[in-house]
């Protein structure tokens, strides 16, 4: 599998199993890059290994770890809030259900998805932008809506595209997340090392086949 060999595999929060690990690495990653988030991501882990560690902390405590992101006054308040209402609501425990997760504030589809796949061993799909990006191109499809990562069906059709089992749902879907960073880029895509690029209508348009 193409993730084996080419995805980001050791990102800290690609071997998370627990729910709390995964929505802490959502949220340290919103308008931040993968490097930045790296290099506080488990110290913070260190220091709020669970919600109610995190509940307890003050706002400016949390500023200090997360510094290095930026904005980190906005971002440091969600995070306690998110974690004062998973202690209220759900007795300080991530829930393993849809719809429970989406009464967390900032928590949507593709975050609720990966809490799923990640921590619960559900195979759901991880459909953002850029995934979108990789099924318009290679399936021929386009979402109606003008925010498609919130078209049913888009979801309905990446439910089906992913694997049953829980294991290769995963690598699946972050390679899929991996494959429209690296190569199926919105400007100058490389389709000369896709390794879906037999399949990709879109590749198969541009030369001529």
């Amino acid at each position: 599998m193409w993730y084996e060999a080419h995805g980001d595999k050791d990102l800290p929060w690609r071997r998370a199993r627990s729910g709390w690990a995964v929505l802490v690495a959502a949220f340290l990653l919103r308008k931040t890059t993968a490097r930045q988030v790296v290099r506080v991501y488990e110290e913070f882990l260190r220091k709020f290994p669970e919600p109610r560690a995190l509940a307890s902390a003050s706002v400016e405590e949390v500023r200090d770890i997360i510094r290095p992101l930026g904005i980190e006054h906005q971002r440091a308040r969600h995070l306690v809030e998110l974690a004062e209402i998973l202690v209220r609501r759900f007795g300080g425990r991530v829930p393993c259900d849809r719809e429970r997760l989406k009464e967390l504030p900032g928590v949507g589809d593709y975050i609720a998805s990966e809490v799923l796949l990640k921590a619960c061993g559900k195979p759901e799909p991880l459909l953002d932008r850029n995934v979108i990006r990789v099924l318009e191109r290679a399936l021929g499809v386009r979402s109606a809506k003008k925010r498609p990562h919130t078209d049913p069906a888009m979801w309905s059709l990446a439910k089906a595209l992913t694997p049953q089992d829980p294991d290769l749902a995963e690598k699946f879907g972050f390679g899929l997340l991996d494959l429209a960073r690296k190569l199926c880029r919105p400007a100058r895509p490389q389709c000369g090392a896709c390794p879906i690029k037999d399949l990709c209508i879109s590749a198969q348009r541009a030369t001529g086949l």
